[in-house]
């Protein structure tokens, strides 16, 4: 029988059902917000700007979200959080099922809700290190990583399915119902973790150490860097995909949502790769080939073929996305002092927060040269910067 170190902790349990319900809600709220965006507008660069807005909380809190990742404590934290997205969503459902979700309001619930996941991340990441410790860490998220996946994969497909059938509110009903769930996996959260922080400073400090670490940690300031280079030119691909269901294949939301359901497949296989992979050695070096099997991949993609084969090169596509963001998230832990780890993960949101500026460029970029040829465009700029990395920047294929 395999044994899987993380899940001898109770808390780790808890953590990992927590984050599979808390990750349906994200997926398949993506599945739902971008496809009302497109059928208003019937336009690749307005799904763009309304994604660029959903992830743009993540480079304004950034900063912040790590600090108050390090201030407070991480299982209070995670429930209010939960709570607070839940709550958020049934809103949502209400205003849709009263017919008033105009292009605006769509843009300002994505707003909200990028804004609660933006808290909600290095928060979630940082505890699992608390668990695990440091000697497990790669395991540890790539496990959680699995669980991210797995709740990605169900939340994609029901979502598609529901609003398919029922329409957008009910899908959100359904999706707030899980993160009922993920709340009370977060309840049972019990002890603070091994490599947790033992004293907490007042956030005002807090905050001037997180920004004398940037300053002087050159190896985090180049994670920072080279992590919103990838999320520029390859997470955007997510703009495309409305498209690629319902102009390229012909589907509608369920077509979408198995779209994003391969991209959980993608990085559920990923993460399980991770997680037995144990303590990783030369995590830079595995870190550059990732990013040329992206920019490989999503020049694959945006070659037409049938149904099966895009769903496989999605799944690709994603896999190499999860394990770019596994590397990246333990490299950055790994790389500041044991108290600053929330706020290292501060910095891995405020790197994913360079977002919205690759989700308008895609869209832009679809709007000008067509979908295929935007997407090549994306994948051709990744392997260029893998080139350049692996040319330039030596002490990561070092780490």
């Amino acid at each position: 029988m395999i044994k899987i170190p993380a899940f001898g902790f109770a808390d780790y349990r808890n953590l990992w059902a927590g984050t599979a319900f808390n990750q349906q809600g994200m997926s398949g709220e993506q599945v739902v917000l971008g496809l009302l965006v497109f059928h208003l507008t019937h336009s690749t660069a307005w799904v763009g700007v309304m994604l660029a807005v959903y992830f743009l909380p993540f480079f304004v809190f950034g900063i912040v979200s790590g600090a108050v990742a390090d201030r407070l404590d991480r299982r209070s934290l995670l429930r209010r959080i939960e709570a607070l997205i839940a709550l958020n969503m049934v809103i949502f459902a209400i205003v849709l099922a009263m017919d008033l979700a105009a292009l605006w309001v769509i843009v300002v619930f994505a707003l909200i809700s990028g804004s609660l996941r933006a808290l909600h991340q290095p928060a979630r990441l940082s505890y699992a290190y608390d668990i695990v410790g440091g000697d497990k860490v790669v395991s540890g998220l790539g496990l959680l990583n699995l669980g991210s996946r797995t709740g990605q994969l169900i939340g994609a497909l029901a979502a598609g399915a529901m609003m398919d059938r029922y329409g957008g509110s009910a899908a959100f009903l359904i999706l707030a119902s899980g993160h009922g769930l993920a709340f009370i996996f977060f309840l049972r959260l019990r002890a603070a973790g091994r490599a947790a922080v033992a004293c907490h400073v007042p956030m005002q400090q807090n905050i001037r150490e997180y920004v004398q670490e940037l300053r002087a940690n050159r190896l985090l300031l180049m994670l920072l860097a080279v992590t919103a280079a990838v999320e520029i030119f390859g997470f955007s691909f997510a703009t495309a995909l409305p498209e690629l269901a319902t102009t390229r294949l012909h589907l509608g939301a369920d077509g979408l949502g198995m779209m994003h359901a391969a991209r959980a497949v993608g990085g559920m296989i990923a993460g399980l790769g991770l997680t037995f992979m144990g303590a990783l050695q030369r995590r830079g070096l595995a870190y550059i080939g990732v990013i040329f099997a992206f920019g490989a991949s999503l020049m694959l993609l945006s070659a037409e073929g049938p149904l099966l084969a895009t769903l496989a090169v999605v799944a690709i596509v994603a896999g190499a996305a999860a394990a770019s963001d596994i590397l990246t998230q333990s490299m950055m832990q790994l790389s500041v002092p044991n108290a600053l780890r929330g706020r290292a993960m501060g910095v891995w949101v405020l790197a994913i927060g360079f977002g919205p500026l690759g989700h308008l460029e895609m869209g832009g970029l679809v709007e000008m040269l067509g979908l295929g040829p935007a997407l090549f465009t994306n994948g051709a700029a990744l392997i260029a910067l893998g080139v350049v990395v692996a040319i330039a920047v030596p002490r990561l294929r070092q780490l």
